[in-house]
């Protein structure tokens, strides 16, 4: 958090120790009212579920048309099952809060707003179920604090121009750690010019840290600096210059009082 990143800034300020934080954020996932929405839908469900949502780059909050919500909300609940199966409790591949500290602060977020899907718990197992929400009155913690779980809050926009309406949003907000967009690939692109984050994926979530080449890291209030590949020697490592000079000769030009710096400077 940018709390506890703070501390660890100042405590490497005292001895002068780089340092590279990593840290998370609010991360969007906008969807456009020209997206795919099944396929839209299956892959936020598979980045939201993912560890429970207990990742610094899960998707943390979604912006969505009004006339696209319903479609949505079908087409989530069918792609956490196909996931998941019938009852995602049974599911192997979907986790639990990691303590019951989690549990309880991300559990209560559901009371923050409507159900849409989903909000079953279960506290002896620290079980979410993975839940949409919407109606979320402004100022509300989970509409302010990273969930970092499987609550999803749904920001409904209406009116005609969306795009410049989901840019507005984010950017009245810390800079997130990764930046999500699903619809035409150029309005992507476009969104992406308008705002900042650390990371971003068009038509996809989480996938932008699998591939390795890519710098990986955060901007503002997710992080500074980045890793991965031969961005993380770059960041672990000291570049030390040395200079070897050799002594069989000496130039005289380079001695004071300069006599010879005119004709130096033409021969340059």
């Amino acid at each position: 958090s940018p709390a506890l990143a703070k501390k660890v800034m100042k405590a490497a300020s005292e001895n002068l120790v780089p340092l590279v934080l990593e840290l998370g954020g609010k991360s969007p996932c906008i969807i456009a009212p020209q997206a795919d929405m099944k396929l839209a839908a299956r892959r936020i469900a598979w980045g939201k579920t993912l560890n429970s949502g207990q990742t610094c780059i899960a998707p943390d909050y979604i912006i969505i048309h009004k006339d696209s919500l319903e479609n949505f909300r079908q087409e989530f609940a069918k792609a956490v099952e196909q996931l998941h199966g019938a009852d995602i409790h049974d599911s192997g591949h979907y986790v639990r809060m990691v303590n019951d500290s989690a549990f309880k602060r991300v559990s209560s977020y559901i009371g923050e707003g409507s159900v849409l899907y989903g909000g079953r718990t279960i506290p002896e197992e620290r079980f979410i179920e993975p839940t949409l929400l919407t109606d979320i009155p402004e100022g509300s913690r989970v509409l302010e604090e990273e969930v970092f779980g499987p609550v999803f809050p749904v920001i409904v926009v209406e009116g005609e121009d969306f795009d410049s309406q989901a840019a507005a949003y984010v950017l009245q907000r810390p800079k997130p750690l990764a930046f999500y967009y699903f619809g035409r690939e150029s309005r992507g692109w476009e969104l992406i010019s308008r705002t900042s984050s650390g990371g971003a994926c068009i038509n996809d979530t989480v996938m932008h840290i699998v591939n390795d080449k890519l710098p990986f890291g955060g901007v503002g209030n997710s992080g500074m600096g980045r890793y991965h590949n031969r961005e993380s020697f770059e960041a672990f490592t000291h570049r030390r210059a040395v200079v070897s000079t050799p002594t069989w000769i000496d130039m005289p030009f380079r001695y004071m009082p300069y006599k010879y710096f005119k004709f130096v400077k033409k021969l340059l």
